[in-house]
């Protein structure tokens, strides 16, 4: 089991940390990382590119939190093929929906803190991860996606706050994974779901600032270059 945690951590890691983000803005001529907020996502691209780039951006982030958990469950299947739960700490844990807890929080780390850029830029880089946590968790349990567009996207719309939006929906992503554990729908190691929606929030802590402030940028404000 060790081993095959290390192996989805390395990989899931590496996944997430594809900068789809700053190869796209690169593709046309843009240093993603000297404009906006330098961040590597979907909003910041969109700022600083266009829609066309934010919109590659944002299924590129997407499909690597997905991709990693379905190699992930895979891979538990091809080293681990007869075993379906393991014990912890004297708790039968689900292997399939551990390696899917250990491949998002490393594919969403991977994204915030990609190793490719931090080689090529010398500093650590990337975007906030609730594109690709969303893909992951699709995987999971489609109702925690559900929940956090549910909440996010009527968000946006109304504020025109991405970030207000992308906060509140992983506050209900992980209101949902509580939820869900609760009726019996999802293990109750999947609890460890919530640290991840948490993780998204703090990462978002200096628009939370601005936001208090009143100098948040708005949906559809460009950034001049």
């Amino acid at each position: 089991m060790l081993l095959l945690a290390l192996v989805v951590l390395v990989f899931s890691y590496l996944i997430g940390a594809v900068p789809v983000g700053a190869l796209v803005a690169r593709a046309n001529n843009i240093d993603i990382s000297r404009h906006g907020s330098g961040k590597t996502g979907t909003t910041n691209v969109l700022r600083t590119v266009g829609r066309r780039a934010a919109a590659l951006v944002l299924v590129g982030d997407f499909a690597k939190g997905s991709l990693a958990v379905v190699l992930a469950r895979l891979l538990a299947g091809w080293l681990m093929p007869s075993v379906q739960h393991v014990d912890i700490l004297g708790w039968p844990v689900s292997v399939s929906l551990l390696v899917s807890l250990l491949a998002t929080a490393a594919v969403v780390t991977g994204h915030v803190w990609s190793i490719y850029l931090r080689l090529i830029l010398g500093r650590w880089h990337g975007g906030r991860g609730v594109a690709t946590a969303l893909g992951a968790v699709l995987v999971v349990n489609p109702w925690i996606l559900l929940a956090g567009i549910a909440i996010g996207v009527p968000t946006i719309l109304i504020s025109r706050y991405v970030s207000l939006g992308s906060i509140l929906g992983a506050t209900a992503a992980g209101v949902a994974v509580i939820v869900l554990v609760l009726i019996g729908q999802l293990d109750p190691t999947g609890l460890l779901f919530t640290l991840i929606s948490v993780f998204i929030i703090a990462a978002h802590r200096d628009n939370i600032q601005r936001l208090l402030s009143g100098t948040e940028r708005k949906l559809g404000e460009r950034v001049k270059l």
